[in-house]
């Protein structure tokens, strides 16, 4: 187990005990919370992170705890139930919610993204299309963040300005051809979710995606 511990990144490692604890006996989260909680700390000194929060669940047994603190002053301590920011685990759901229509024959996700956005017109210098699989899977050559409606933006503008922002971009690479992230790129993803379906994002999202998984409230 240190080996694995030691060997493996946070996010993988979680994935990697849950599926070995379908197959252990009863009690050995004990063991396994050990262990854990040994990486966990280590990784926040080594990382310099603030605060975490876990959960392994065994069957009827579960091990939750917080590390760490969730305010600059280090008064109030982080617990299994303080709440995080959602990130990029929402590009998952945004995904989700566009691979339902396709199943449903309401889009294609190979056709360009200007057959359901026409006026997404960012400068394109290389002459072929991008298509919202590109758009999803970070190959479609956008910027990393939009002008307007980026990461550190404190004005929460809606979807539509933060799409229609980048119509003032240039392309930093041919669709296709490299991998490059791109936050820019979900949000005209989510922006596609909109227009097809009539609601603001948040909204139907909640509706087709995490209502049905009980993932809401």
């Amino acid at each position: 187990m240190n080996r694995i511990l030691r060997l493996l990144h946070f996010p993988v490692l979680l994935l990697i005990i849950v599926s070995c604890q379908r197959q252990s006996p009863k009690g050995i989260l004990t063991g396994v919370s050990t262990g854990v909680e040994e990486f966990i700390l280590r990784e926040m000194a080594d990382k310099k992170l603030p605060s975490l929060s876990i959960a392994i669940v065994n069957g009827s047994n579960k091990w939750s705890a917080g590390y760490g603190y969730t305010d600059l002053e280090g008064t109030r301590r982080a617990t299994s139930e303080t709440v995080y920011r959602v990130g990029s685990v929402s590009k998952l759901f945004t995904d989700i919610g566009i691979m339902q229509l396709e199943e449903s024959g309401l889009l294609d996700p190979d056709a360009p993204v200007t057959t359901y956005l026409p006026d997404f017109q960012p400068e394109n210098p290389f002459g072929k299309e991008i298509t919202l699989r590109q758009l999803m899977s970070h190959r479609a050559g956008l910027v990393r963040e939009p002008p307007v409606g980026h990461y550190f933006d404190p004005t929460e503008p809606d979807l539509a300005s933060t799409v229609a922002s980048l119509n003032n971009t240039r392309l930093v690479h041919e669709p296709e051809s490299k991998i490059k992230y791109s936050n820019a790129g979900i949000a005209v993803v989510g922006r596609v979710l909109e227009k097809l379906q009539g609601k603001p994002f948040a909204d139907y999202l909640k509706t087709a995606v995490l209502d049905p998984l009980g993932m809401y409230g």
